[in-house]
């Protein structure tokens, strides 16, 4: 049986790249061929989270030049076993691909603008950042496909590196069981819910920001509580800026959810907010499955395909304009709660990793 190769050089945790290859791979598996994960090192046995995924670990090496070499030669040696093209997942992947050839597929997932490098400031990394762009350039150009989550990422990716990416748009798993039907926002408690890696580029001051500007508003709520959930480096200075607000009796910050917690938070929200600046935006659709009313930052990538939805809210990429989409969000659904049907049709998991297979000629 062949064999469909997914290459992501360095897993250290389970984040939203981990969660994309178990969908690729659950896929592939449904296909009834066999899903082989291809890195340098796997520091959390991917395999343990899914029956039937292979992982082959090349042996990683400080020299990123040694480690091509090596990924090329196990591509090379087993190439009469690998299914249509392997499939490269991020802009490290790139790289990597540089050294292979161009039968291969080329996932970019987050673009070079929203990647923070602190490095540049230093004449030696910084002349290893050049050396590294130009690499992956040619990994990009060698490529035979290349994808990415959206249209602004496309029209960036391609303003840098001169190719064209195809889009095919990221999708979250909708709930097995029926969806609460209750209206949100009819209670005399708000409860507004936000989850994500506690990061600054997550902007999650603004909810603190929100929800002290509603408690001050005109907003009819008896009390309002605010649930920021995940864990990461911002937390303590998350915590502090709740106690300097005089927010502590409103806002919790709960750590890492289970499935079932996640659902039970869904289930008793009033408002979902993602003030990140950031790729895609993955839980926005997790929220609206479950009929949970948004408030997003354009600038979460997601948003281009939701300016038109009833139930979504696009803020500037700002402080003031988030919390003002926030109380005029509340209002107008509180005023004319949206119909169900602007919620048909939104991308799944499932869908995403079909067309993924497809460009990668796994079927």
């Amino acid at each position: 049986m062949k064999k469909a190769i997914i290459f992501y050089p360095h897993i250290g945790e389970y984040g939203g790249i981990e969660r994309n290859i178990i969908a690729l791979a659950t896929e592939v598996i449904r296909n009834g061929q066999i899903p082989v994960l291809v890195c340098f090192y796997d520091h959390i046995n991917m395999s343990g989270y899914l029956d039937g995924l292979v992982t082959v670990k090349i042996k990683d090496h400080w020299n990123p030049f040694v480690k091509s070499y090596r990924l090329m030669k196990w591509l090379k040696r087993n190439q009469s076993e690998i299914l249509g093209m392997p499939f490269f997942f991020g802009g490290k992947a790139g790289f990597y691909g540089a050294a292979f050839g161009s039968n291969y597929v080329l996932h970019y997932t987050d673009p070079p603008s929203l990647l923070t490098d602190k490095t540049l400031k230093n004449p030696i990394t910084s002349l290893r950042s050049r050396i590294s762009h130009s690499i992956t350039k040619n990994g990009v150009d060698r490529a035979k496909v290349s994808i990415t989550m959206t249209n602004w990422n496309a029209r960036e990716l391609e303003s840098i590196y001169g190719k064209k990416f195809e889009v095919v748009y990221q999708g979250g798993v909708p709930p097995n069981g029926s969806i609460n039907q209750t209206q949100r926002l009819n209670n005399k408690v708000l409860r507004l819910f936000s989850i994500c890696r506690l990061n600054a580029s997550k902007n999650l001051d603004w909810i603190l920001e929100t929800a002290q500007y509603l408690k001050q508003s005109a907003l009819k709520f008896d009390a309002i509580e605010v649930t920021i959930a995940g864990n990461g480096p911002q937390l303590n200075e998350l915590k502090s800026k709740t106690d300097q607000l005089g927010l502590t009796h409103m806002v919790s910050f709960p750590g890492f959810l289970n499935a079932r917690q996640v659902e039970e938070q869904y289930s008793k929200s009033d408002l979902f907010l993602v003030p990140a600046r950031q790729g895609f935006g993955l839980p926005v659709l997790e929220a609206l499955y479950r009929h949970v009313p948004v408030v997003i930052n354009k600038e979460s990538r997601i948003s281009e395909i939701l300016t038109d939805n009833a139930w979504v809210a696009i803020s500037e990429n700002t402080a003031i304009d988030f919390k003002n989409k926030v109380a005029n969000h509340i209002g107008q659904i509180k005023q004319n709660y949206p119909d169900v049907s602007a919620l048909k049709n939104l991308p799944t998991e499932q869908r995403w990793a079909f067309k993924i297979g497809q460009q990668s000629q796994w079927w």
